[in-house]
């Protein structure tokens, strides 16, 4: 049987996840939660698949501040129904090796168990994304068999 998780554990937890403090984060996450950020995980690495609560913290902690300062999440909306909610919102970052600020469209799903998060699945705009982090537009007529652009 589900239990609800009410609004203010979502509240807190992108609280939590806009302090980008591994430590914070890592109070919101099951031990065997499964983490997956969507995205051409060639182009911008912050993109993966990371299962169970360490993973999930040492992505925070050494993975992410290696490719991407985060600057701030805007949340447009943040719905909570039952054991799940979903965030739609732009995400902006200072990507380390270039300087240049990235701002893209993102979605987030999550499953909660006991005010825990089981799931976590954030889907970019990947396309706006990945030309943000390549620094140019992407040709797609020249990428059709591209094997550097995979979807995780």
């Amino acid at each position: 049987m589900t239990h609800p998780v009410s609004r203010s554990v979502a509240e807190s937890f992108y609280q939590a996840y806009d302090s980008r403090d591994p430590q914070r984060i890592g109070g919101f996450l099951d031990d065997h939660v499964e983490w997956d950020v969507f995205g051409p995980a060639a182009v911008m690495q912050v993109c993966g698949q990371w299962r169970g609560k360490a993973a999930v913290m040492d992505r925070f902690a050494s993975v992410v501040p290696r490719i991407i300062q985060f600057v701030r999440l805007d949340r447009e909306c943040l719905l909570v129904d039952g054991d799940r909610a979903a965030m739609n919102g732009r995400v902006t970052g200072r990507h380390c090796e270039s300087g240049r600020i990235i701002s893209h469209r993102v979605a987030h799903f999550i499953q909660f168990r006991d005010g825990k998060v089981i799931s976590f699945r954030a889907i970019n705009d990947t396309l706006d994304a990945a030309e943000q982090f390549l620094g140019h537009a992407i040709d797609l007529g020249a990428v059709a068999g591209d094997a550097d652009l995979v979807m995780v």
